[in-house]
């Protein structure tokens, strides 16, 4: 495969992946955001370094319902 058959496959993820990255930081900061574990220090580097399934598990079980 060429760089132009894998480009439109990966731009649409990449987009993906940096909307869920910027919702999941949004909500870790506000401020009456309770998170499981207590850090948010923790949470945040799962969402970034996660990429695409670390906001992902932050959404699934990171979040406390208050």
């Amino acid at each position: 495969m060429t760089l132009e058959q894998i480009l439109p496959l990966l731009i649409p993820l990449l987009i993906l992946q940096l909307v869920l990255i910027g919702v999941a930081l949004y909500d870790l900061t506000r401020p009456d955001r309770r998170v499981r574990g207590g850090s948010k220090a923790v949470w945040a580097i799962v969402i970034i370094l996660g990429e695409l399934f670390g906001p992902l598990i932050y959404f699934l079980f990171g979040r406390e319902d208050v």
